[in-house]
């Protein structure tokens, strides 16, 4: 008996009605279906499937991690890029799946760890460092939250100086998520099957506006220096807000999500199809 996890797109009655079907499809199998909650993964389970688009992809992956669980994405969205069959093909891909015909593909993840100052007053002012670590898949975002003025944010690499930044934000990414908001920012395509971060400004006012590739060694720090405060997003969800003087460290992290596949992945091939590239001539 197999313990699957099941996480749906709360505002698609689709995914609703297909995690139901799921649900008693597995029950007919003597399997478990556990609906998973705001709370992390049990560690027991087998498999988790994703009902949704790529943002439930990523909830699904950020409920599960560092757990070493596999996901198995279905595509209710309109890009679908994480995920790995539509909606018509997923009990034949559970079959495949329990039968152990399927691979894992593992993507990099980051480690994120945002140091803020916080004052609490009792009887006197005082003044503690609040620590919160999380783990992306696709990406970091520190982004302004008044249109009118720019943040500013020293970039250190391995604690050593290198700029500071004054733009709408700064997206640290994966390779995984170099074709979300950091392509939307002009940053560069990577391929998932590389360990690198990428470094991409956000509508940056100054000269030096291009993306930087590092090496997954590297620790980039991001100090939030004199000006406005900034919002803090791990894989588009808003976390907290931060100010000067706090500090938010990026780095690789050792524990890769796992998507469940059943072909060899062409990443290029995936990409033309997904962004529709298709091979014309100018003027066609």
């Amino acid at each position: 008996m197999a313990k699957v996890g099941i996480v749906y797109h709360p505002q698609r009655e689709s995914a609703r009605s297909k995690a139901g079907e799921l649900e008693s499809w597995l029950s007919e199998r003597h399997h478990c279906a556990v609906y998973m909650g705001e709370s992390g993964a049990d560690e027991s389970l087998d498999l988790v499937v994703s009902l949704g688009g790529d943002g439930t992809m990523l909830r699904a992956i950020d409920k599960i991690l560092p757990s070493p669980i596999p996901v198995l994405g279905v595509n209710f969205g309109s890009l679908g890029y994480l995920t790995e069959c539509d909606p018509e093909g997923l009990f034949g891909a559970l079959e495949q799946f329990f039968a152990g015909d399927y691979q894992v593909d593992e993507r990099m993840t980051l480690s994120i760890e945002i140091e803020k100052s916080e004052t609490g007053i009792d009887n006197a002012q005082v003044q503690a460092i609040v620590r919160k670590n999380y783990v992306a898949l696709n990406d970091l975002v520190i982004e302004k939250l008044d249109s009118g003025h720019v943040i500013r944010v020293e970039v250190l690499f391995d604690s050593r100086e290198f700029l500071t930044y004054e733009a709408d934000g700064l997206i640290v990414s994966s390779p995984t998520g170099s074709t979300a908001y950091s392509f939307s920012a002009g940053g560069p395509v990577v391929s998932p099957r590389m360990r690198a971060m990428i470094l991409t400004p956000i509508s940056p006012h100054m000269l030096f506006d291009r993306s930087l590739v590092l090496q997954p060694e590297e620790k980039v720090e991001l100090r939030m220096a004199e000006g406005p405060p900034a919002a803090i997003m791990v894989d588009g969800s808003r976390k907290l807000i931060v100010e000067q003087g706090d500090v938010v460290t990026c780095s690789a992290n050792l524990t890769p999500a796992r998507l469940v596949t059943f072909v060899n992945r062409d990443f290029h091939q995936i990409m033309k199809k997904k962004f529709g590239l298709q091979s014309k001539r100018m003027g066609d």
